[in-house]
């Protein structure tokens, strides 16, 4: 029972520090380019006009976001689970995968960044694994 709740709370954990990371690369990105003020957030033409009219610098910094949050996430629930192993760290990636998607219905995103955004997720969570095998190898060989 124990080792259930360790490992809950590594992946809850891993999932609260990738989104507070993603919200502040949201952040970030917002400040880079402010909505005209007023703007009307449950009008969708109004919300799709204002992401047509980013600069694509803050979809970069957005995605660079999302691979910096992925990575620290899924690594933190993997290096805090019981075993130090990779499933904690799958889990987290899944769902941020599984936001990804939710996000991505019906956006007003380009296409080409919501295909980066899943690129980028994937390739985090991926880094995390690795990142956790070569931790415990070099953990067992000291």
């Amino acid at each position: 029972m124990k080792d259930v709740l360790r490992n809950t709370l590594a992946a809850l954990a891993g999932a609260l520090v990738g989104m507070l990371l993603i919200g502040i690369s949201g952040f970030v990105g917002g400040r880079l380019a402010p909505p005209a003020a007023g703007i009307d957030w449950q009008n969708q033409a109004a919300v799709a006009a204002y992401v047509s009219s980013l600069p694509w610098h803050v979809f970069i910094v957005v995605l660079v976001g999302y691979f910096i949050a992925v990575v620290t996430g899924a690594f933190l629930a993997g290096r805090f689970s019981t075993e130090g192993g990779p499933r904690q760290a799958v889990m987290v990636t899944l769902l941020f995968l599984v936001a990804s998607a939710l996000r991505a219905r019906g956006s007003p995103y380009p296409t080409w960044f919501i295909a980066a955004n899943f690129a980028l997720v994937a390739l985090g969570g991926w880094l995390a694994v690795v990142l956790l095998a070569r931790r415990r190898a070099t953990a067992s060989h000291s």
